[in-house]
C-alpha cells in the first residue's frame, strides 16, 4: 500500500516562506495561501521565494498575475529581502459585521503582517511619487484640496508622531512585562475604528492643525523624508515582538485622553496611510472624485 503524506498546516499570516515547500507543490501552495489571506481580509502580503535562479519567482508571480483579489505587486524593499521576496497587496474581501468575533481585524494578530503592510505602503507611495512631474505632485484638483504631494507630507508628519507614540508604549510595555504570544482579540468599536479608517473615505473630518501639509514641496526630499518615516514605523513594529499587542495601550496623536490598543494603533497607522495614498492617487487624477481627510 502506498504511503501518503499528511499534509502540513501552513500558519496564515502576512508573511508566506516558500523555503519549506516542495518544489512540485510551489504553486498550489500559493493559491491556497492567497484565497486563505483574501478570506481573513488580509490586505499585504510578504511572500518569500529566494533569489536562485529566479524560478519560484517566476512561479509565484504567474500566480499573482491571474488571480483577481490581487491588486497589485512589487519586490520586496532592500531591507525586507529585495528581489528574493515579493510585496503583495490584496483587494479586500466583503467584510462582516464588526461587532462578531470573526469579523475582528485578521490583521493585528503578528507583527509581521504589519511590517507586511508598511513595506507594501511605501511601494506604494514610492511608484505614485515617481511617477508624478513635480507640478503634477504639487497641483490641488480643487481649491482646498491637497495635493499628491500633499498627502504624502501629511504621512510623513502623522506617522513620525506615531512612531513616537507607539515606542514610547513599548517602552512602558517592555518595562511592566507585558509579553503575550497571541493571538489577540479586540473589542469591536476597536476593531471599527480600524475599519473605519481605511479608504474610500464615507465622511469627511478636518485634520488638526498639526498635521496640514506644506502648501509647496519638493518631490524628491519629500519620498526621501515619507521613507524615513515609514522605515522607522518598520523599525518600532520589529521592537514590539513577544508583547501584548492588546493591554498595552498607546495615547492618540490627537489627544492622549483617547489610547487604544498597541495592535490597533499600529493597525489604524496602516490604514490611514493607505486612506491618503488613495486621496493622493485621486488627486492626481484631477477629474476624478478626491476623498476626504480622516485622522483617528
Amino acid at each position: 500500500m502506498e504511503h501518503q503524506e499528511e499534509p502540513v498546516p501552513i500558519p496564515i499570516t502576512g508573511v508566506f516562506d516558500l523555503h519549506s515547500i516542495p518544489p512540485k507543490d510551489v504553486r498550489s501552495a500559493v493559491e491556497e495561501y492567497l484565497r486563505v489571506a483574501h478570506e481573513r481580509h488580509l490586505i499585504a502580503l510578504r511572500i518569500i521565494h529566494g533569489r536562485g535562479i529566479g524560478v519560484q519567482r517566476e512561479i509565484v508571480r504567474s500566480v499573482l498575475s491571474r488571480t483577481p483579489f490581487v491588486h497589485s505587486f512589487q519586490d520586496a524593499p532592500a531591507e525586507a529581502g529585495g528581489w528574493g521576496a515579493t510585496i503583495v497587496t490584496l483587494r479586500d474581501a466583503p467584510h462582516q459585521d464588526p461587532t462578531q468575533p470573526e469579523a475582528r481585524p485578521a490583521t493585528l494578530t503578528h507583527i509581521e503582517d504589519l511590517i507586511a503592510e508598511f513595506d507594501a505602503i511605501w511601494i506604494e507611495a514610492r511608484q505614485l511619487a515617481l511617477s508624478l512631474s513635480a507640478e503634477n505632485f504639487n497641483r490641488q484638483p480643487q481649491p482646498g484640496r491637497w495635493s499628491a504631494g500633499q498627502c504624502l507630507d501629511h504621512l510623513v508628519h502623522v506617522d513620525r508622531m506615531y512612531a513616537g507614540r507607539l515606542a514610547e508604549a513599548i517602552s512602558k510595555g517592555k518595562s511592566e512585562g507585558r509579553f503575550a504570544d497571541g493571538p489577540f482579540r479586540y473589542g469591536w468599536l476597536e476593531s471599527y475604528a480600524v475599519r473605519s479608517t481605511e479608504p474610500p473615505a464615507k465622511f469627511r473630518v478636518k485634520g488638526p492643525k498639526l498635521f496640514i501639509p506644506s502648501p509647496l514641496l519638493d518631490p524628491e526630499k519629500t519620498l526621501e523624508e515619507f521613507r524615513s518615516a515609514n522605515r522607522e514605523l518598520v523599525r518600532v513594529a520589529d521592537s514590539a515582538r513577544g508583547l501584548d499587542l492588546r493591554r498595552i495601550k498607546v495615547a492618540s496623536p490627537v489627544t492622549r485622553l483617547w489610547k487604544w490598543s498597541l495592535g490597533i494603533a499600529f493597525a489604524v497607522c496602516a490604514a490611514h496611510d493607505r486612506r491618503h495614498l488613495y486621496q493622493a492617487r485621486q488627486a492626481a487624477r484631477p477629474h476624478e472624485k478626491t476623498v476626504p481627510c480622516l485622522l483617528g
